[in-house]
C-alpha cells in the first residue's frame, strides 16, 4: 500500500465534512445543482468537497450544512483538526541550535536540573542575569535529554531581551502549527484558537519545547504545552514568578561561576601566564561578576596585551564605575567590562560599535555596515576587523560579522545616549536604502519580464551588492529573509516611512516564497508607515500581500476586502497593472470559496485590463490563474492549451522563475486526470528551470512532489531518491515553511522503507 492510500485508510476512522454532506444529500434524493441552489456554493466546488479536494471555509460550511438542515453537527466537521499522529503528516521537528562549542559545564547546575526533570510537572523554568549563560546551558542539556522525547524538540528565541520587540507569541504559534503538521489553512488566525491548536496537536505526546529569551509569563503562557507528558524548558533574566510558576513550574537559578570556574575560563583563554599573579586574576574575575560573557572578554582584552601585568588590568577595571544606561542588578558586571572595551576603543571605532547598535540583529554584511557608518565598504571593513579583533564582534565563516545579543543591547543604547536623533535615524534611512536598491536590482534580475514603477524615494551615497547570476540574488534573498523582516519592523519602530517600500521591491520573491509567519506581522507595520507617510501605492501593495497571505491561510473572506480597497487606490493612481492584479487575486478567492465562474470573469477582466496596459507578465498571470479556474469546471483541454502558452510567453522573456511555476501548475493539471507519466515530466522541466536559476527552495518543493508522485505509482526507489534529495536541499534552512518540509520528507523516508 502506497503512502497516499495508507492516508486515505486511515482517515476513513473519521468522518469527513464531504463524506457525511454526501451521506445527507442521498438521504434527501438531492442533486448536486439543487444544493448548489439551496446553500449558494457552485456545483464544482460542492463535488470537490465530497471527493475531499477542497476543505471549506467556515461561511461555506455554515451555507452547505444549513441547506441541508444538519442543525450545526456538519459544519461541525469543518473545524480544522490536528491530523492523526500515525499518518505521515505527523511531523517530528528537530529545531535545536547546535550545541554550545566550549561550553564549561557546571556540575551543580546539571545535578539540579536532572532532579528537575524527574519532578517537572510540564515547565522547568531557567533565569538569571544577563551573561550568565542560560542560553548555552538549556541548548547543552537539552541534546542530552533530547532522547526522552521522542516526539520531537521544539525551539524559539523570543527576543525578550533583545533591541527590538519581543515575538509575538500568536506569531510563534504559526510557526510550531506549521512545523506539527498543520497546513496554513488549518492554523487559526487569533491567538487564543491558535493555542488550541497548539495544545491538542500535542496532547499525549513527548514533546520538548524550548522557549529561549522569554521575557514575561504573559508571552510564555500560550506557548505552554497542556499535557505534563511534555516539557517546556524556559529562560529569562526575569524569575518568571507569576503566572508561569502556577503552572507548576520547577525554577533553577543559574548562578555565576565559582571561584575556581571563572579562574578555569580565564586561564583557558590567557594562559599560564595567569598563574603568575593569581590575585590579579581573581580581582579581574570578580569585577567581571564570574559571568561567562563578561569573563570571556576580559580575557580576550587580558590576552591581547601580553606585555600588561595583569595588576594593571585588574587595578582599570576595578576604578572603572559601571554606565548608569542599564538595569544594574542584572547586568551590572556585562556593562563594566563592555565600557571598558568601548572606551579604549579609537573614537571612530567607538562611533562605529554605537550605529551598528542599530542593525536590526542577525549577520551584519560589509555594505551594511557601509550604509550605517556612511563609510565606503573597505574602511567600514576596517573598522568592523579592528572590532573582531576585541570581541566586540565575531567573523562568521560566511565572512559577515555577528554580535551577542547582549553586547548588540549594548550598542543599541549608546547609540540612543550618545547619538544625535538625526544621526541615528540618517543612519538607519541609508541602510534601509541600500536594501531597497539591493532588493530591486534582485528581483528586477529574477524576473525581467515584470514592469515596475520607480519609487520616489531621495536616494543615498550608497553601496549595493551586484549580482551577476540568478543564484546570487536567490541565495541573496535566502540568506537575508529575517533581515529584512527585521528592518521593515525596525524602521516601523523608528517611524521611518519609507521602509513601506522594501517589501514592495522584493514582492514577487515574498509571493513566491510564502514565508508568511515570518513576514505578515512586517507587512502590517509596513502598511502603517505607508498611510503614515501618505505613500499610496505602497500602501496598494501592502493590501495586496496581505491579502495574497490570507488567500494562503485559507481566509479568502478577508482577503476579498483587501484586495477591493488596494483596487480603489489603485484607481486612484491610474496604476492599470495594479488594477488587473487586484482582479488576479479576486479570482483566487472566489477559487478557494468553489465560485469558479465568478473567478472566471475577474481573471478575464485582469487580462483584458492588463493587456490595454501593454502589461504582458499580469496578462501570463491572469491566464494562468484562469487556467486554473477553467480547469476546476472541466475545461481540462483548454487549461492544458492556456497554460503552454503561458510558459512559452515566458519562456522567451527569461523569465525563469514565472515558467518554472507555470510547469508545476502544468503538472498538476496533469496529475488531476491521472497522467502521471505528463506529470512527472513538467515537474521535470520546473525542477530543470529551478536548477538553472539557483533556486533550492522551489527544487525541494518540486522533489517532494516527485517523491509523491512516484510513491503512488510503487516505485519506491525513485521516491526516495527524491525525498532525499528535497530533505538534503533544506539542510540549515530554519525559516518555518523549510524545516517542515524538511521533517515531512524525513518522515516519508521513515515510513516507506
Amino acid at each position: 500500500m502506497n503512502r497516499r492510500q495508507k492516508t486515505e485508510h486511515i482517515q476513513t476512522n473519521d468522518q469527513t465534512f464531504g463524506q457525511r454532506m454526501r451521506e445527507l444529500r442521498d438521504a434527501q434524493d438531492k442533486s448536486l445543482t439543487k444544493l448548489s441552489a439551496e446553500s449558494s456554493v457552485s456545483r464544482g466546488y460542492l463535488s470537490n468537497l465530497e471527493h475531499g479536494r477542497s476543505v471549506p471555509s467556515p461561511e461555506v460550511a455554515a451555507a452547505i450544512d444549513g441547506a441541508l438542515g444538519a442543525s450545526g453537527r456538519l459544519a461541525e466537521l469543518a473545524v480544522p483538526k490536528p491530523r492523526s499522529r500515525t499518518t505521515r503528516e505527523r511531523v517530528r521537528p528537530a529545531q535545536l541550535p547546535a550545541a554550545v562549542r566550549g561550553f564549561v559545564p557546571r556540575r551543580e547546575v546539571i545535578e539540579e536540573a536532572e532532579v528537575a526533570l524527574l519532578v517537572h510537572e510540564g515547565v522547568i523554568a531557567i533565569d538569571g542575569p544577563a551573561g550568565v549563560g542560560k542560553t548555552a546551558f538549556a541548548v547543552t542539556w537539552a541534546h542530552e535529554i533530547a532522547a526522552d522525547f521522542p516526539d520531537g524538540v521544539l525551539f524559539t528565541d523570543l527576543r525578550g531581551y533583545s533591541a527590538g520587540p519581543p515575538e509575538d507569541p500568536a506569531v510563534v504559534l504559526g510557526a510550531f502549527l506549521l512545523s506539527l503538521g498543520a497546513t496554513p489553512a488549518e492554523i487559526p488566525s487569533d491567538l487564543g484558537g491558535r493555542a488550541a491548536m497548539y495544545r491538542t496537536l500535542l496532547e499525549g505526546t513527548r514533546t520538548l519545547v524550548v522557549l529561549d529569551n522569554a521575557f514575561d509569563a504573559e508571552q510564555i503562557l500560550p506557548l505552554l504545552p497542556g499535557s505534563p507528558t511534555s516539557l517546556a524548558l524556559i529562560t529569562s533574566r526575569s524569575r518568571l514568578s507569576g503566572a508561569v510558576v502556577h503552572q507548576g513550574a520547577v525554577r533553577i537559578t543559574v548562578q555565576p561561576m565559582s571561584a575556581d570556574q571563572a579562574y578555569e575560563l580565564l586561564r583557558s583563554v590567557v594562559g599560564p601566564r595567569l598563574d603568575a599573579d593569581p590575585a590579579a586574576a581573581h580581582a579581574i574575575a570578580d569585577r567581571a561578576g564570574r559571568l561567562p560573557l563578561a569573563l570571556r572578554i576580559a580575557a580576550e582584552r587580558a590576552s591581547l596585551l601580553p606585555n600588561t601585568p595583569l595588576r594593571a588590568l585588574a587595578d582599570e577595571l576595578t576604578r572603572r564605575q559601571p554606565l548608569d544606561v542599564f538595569a544594574v542588578d542584572d547586568t551590572l558586571a556585562v556593562r563594566t567590562v563592555l565600557s571598558y572595551s568601548h572606551d579604549a576603543l579609537p573614537a571612530d571605532m567607538a562611533a562605529t560599535f554605537r550605529l551598528l547598535g542599530l542593525h536590526p540583529g542577525g549577520p551584519i554584511r560589509v555594505e551594511a555596515a557601509a550604509a550605517l557608518t556612511d563609510l565606503p565598504p573597505s574602511s567600514a571593513l576596517g573598522h568592523l576587523s579592528a572590532l573582531a579583533s576585541v570581541h566586540l564582534i565575531e567573523l562568521t565563516a560566511q565572512d559577515q560579522f555577528v554580535m551577542h545579543d547582549l553586547v548588540h543591547s549594548y550598542a543599541h543604547e549608546l547609540a540612543l545616549e550618545h547619538n544625535p536623533h538625526e544621526t541615528n535615524i540618517a543612519a538607519l534611512e541609508r541602510l534601509i536604502d541600500s536594501y531597497l536598491r539591493t532588493g530591486a536590482a534582485a528581483t528586477r534580475l529574477l524576473w525581467p519580464s515584470r514592469p515596475r514603477r520607480p519609487i520616489d524615494l531621495p536616494s543615498h551615497n550608497v553601496t549595493t551588492l551586484t549580482f551577476r547570476r540568478l543564484a546570487d540574488a536567490i541565495r541573496w534573498f535566502e540568506n537575508e529573509l529575517r533581515l529584512l523582516v527585521r528592518l521593515v519592523r525596525c524602521g516601523a519602530q523608528w517611524n521611518i516611512t519609507a521602509v513601506a517600500y522594501l517589501p514592495v521591491v522584493i514582492n514577487e520573491m515574498l509571493f513566491h516564497r510564502r514565508a508568511w509567519s515570518w513576514w505578515v506581522p512586517a507587512l502590517r507595520d509596513a502598511l502603517a508607515m505607508a498611510r503614515q507617510g501618505g505613500h499610496r501605492d505602497a500602501e496598494a501593495w501592502m493590501l495586496e500581500t496581505l491579502a495574497d497571505a490570507g488567500i494562503d491561510a485559507g481566509d479568502a473572506a478577508s482577503s476579498i476586502e483587501l484586495y477591493r480597497e488596494a483596487m480603489t487606490i489603485r484607481a486612484e493612481l491610474d496604476d492599470r497593472s495594479g488594477i488587473a492584479a487586484g482582479h488576479v487575486g479576486l479570482g483566487r478567492a472566489h477559487c478557494q470559496f468553489g465560485d469558479y465562474d465568478t473567478a472566471v470573469a475577474h481573471c478575464e477582466t485582469a487580462r483584458r485590463i492588463s493587456d490595454e496596459a501593454g502589461d504582458s507578465w499580469e496578462h501570463a498571470v491572469a491566464t494562468a490563474h484562469l487556467a486554473m479556474a477553467r480547469a476546476a469546471l472541466g475545461a481540462t483541454a483548454e487549461a492544458r492549451e492556456l497554460l503552454t502558452c503561458v510558459r512559452k510567453t515566458l519562456d522567451e522573456a527569461e523569465d525563469f522563475m514565472s515558467s518554472g511555476c507555470a510547469s508545476t501548475l502544468l503538472a498538476g493539471l496533469a496529475e488531476s486526470t491521472n497522467e502521471y507519466d505528463l506529470a512527472l515530466q513538467h515537474l521535470d522541466d520546473a525542477l530543470a528551470t529551478f536548477h538553472h536559476v539557483g533556486d533550492v527552495w522551489s527544487q525541494a518543493h518540486v522533489q517532494s512532489r516527485i517523491g509523491d508522485l512516484q510513491a503512488d505509482r510503487g516505485n519506491q526507489h525513485a521516491a526516495h531518491e527524491a525525498w532525499s534529495a528535497a530533505a538534503e536541499l533544506l539542510n540549515g534552512n530554519i525559516e518555518p515553511t523549510a524545516t517542515r518540509l524538511r521533517q515531512q520528507m524525513i518522515d516519508s523516508l521513515k515510513e516507506n522503507r
